[in-house]
């Protein structure tokens, strides 16, 4: 029986996902485990690379962007394992971390969900490993400028567990990111699996949310150590991106927090996830014309 199922969900990422498929190939791990890779229609020749070079892969090749929700879900229904990885391309497993967060489900029944300590290239914690957000949250979150000149605030602390807890010892959190995630087949079956209606962000804590609700643990293994490159698989913050960011943050609130419509909760929600919207688009567009003028190039000309 196959013991572990690695999902890898790709658009546009050919050199990334390239050098993890590399990687992962050459580990030899203790137990029996197939890799899916599930392209997002990619048009930077992925899918004649992964033909070319890696034919023991199971490979699904969508005709549109499927979102993230949706492709893992296609890799679920593909997934042979007892556990199943969800694998972002821009990452890279250190030593034996995955044996690490293998053993830790093998040995701890109540876990429906781990991951490793996911880190920046410089070794730095990012903080992904977290208790559930709070309102207060949309403005001391993990990238916001508040946490940055104020990061022992009390909100951040609460929030971005892993930061706080620098031991190499395992411990309980609410959710964990979507970059490296480990669930046991059993508890996506029993909470059901990604919602859809998310396209990108967001449906990692909204999928923990439902695992804990039926009763499953999720878990960080403090000393499985993967280095995540934030950002390579999407490019840069663009106005989309802003903007998806932003609809799923209000739809996981609206789906998971807030009952009713005409509520101050629901009010408090829309008014600052716009604003928070509408003060990052700024910030980016500021940030593009000046790159644009440093480089030589109009605001309104086209590249």
């Amino acid at each position: 029986m196959i013991k572990l199922s690695i999902v890898i969900v790709s658009y546009n990422t050919k050199s990334l996902l390239e050098e993890l498929l590399r990687s992962l190939s050459k580990t030899k791990y203790p137990f029996d485990s197939e890799i899916i890779v599930i392209d997002n229609n990619s048009e930077d020749s992925s899918v004649e690379m992964i033909r070319k070079n890696f034919s023991d892969i199971h490979l699904v090749c969508n005709d549109k962007n499927a979102g993230f929700a949706g492709a893992c879900n296609q890799g679920i229904k593909c997934a042979n394992g007892e556990y199943i990885l969800f694998l972002n391309p821009d990452t890279k497993i250190i030593g034996d971390s995955l044996n690490k967060m293998i053993l830790f489900l093998d040995t701890h029944p109540e876990a429906g969900v781990v991951t490793g300590r996911l880190v920046y290239p410089d070794m730095t914690d990012q903080g992904v490993a977290r208790t559930f957000p709070r309102p207060m949250n949309a403005v001391f979150g993990r990238h916001s400028i508040l946490t940055r000149f104020f990061p022992d605030n009390k909100y951040s602390r609460t929030y971005l567990a892993s930061r706080q807890n620098k031991s190499a010892n395992s411990f309980e959190v609410d959710w964990v990111s979507g970059a490296c995630l480990l669930a046991r087949k059993q508890a996506l079956e029993d909470a059901g699996y990604f919602d859809e209606n998310f396209f990108m962000y967001w449906e990692d804590a909204d999928l923990c949310y439902r695992i804990k609700e039926k009763g499953w643990k999720v878990f960080c293994v403090a000393d499985a150590i993967i280095i995540h490159y934030e950002g390579k698989s999407t490019g840069k913050k663009t106005a989309r991106l802003i903007v998806e960011f932003h609809k799923s943050a209000y739809y996981y609130y609206r789906k998971n927090y807030i009952k009713k419509s005409f509520g101050l909760k629901n009010m408090f929600a829309i008014f600052g996830l716009t604003a928070r919207t509408l003060i990052l688009l700024a910030a980016n567009s500021f940030r593009a014309n000046n790159f644009r003028k440093e480089k030589g190039v109009g605001i309104y000309e086209k590249t």
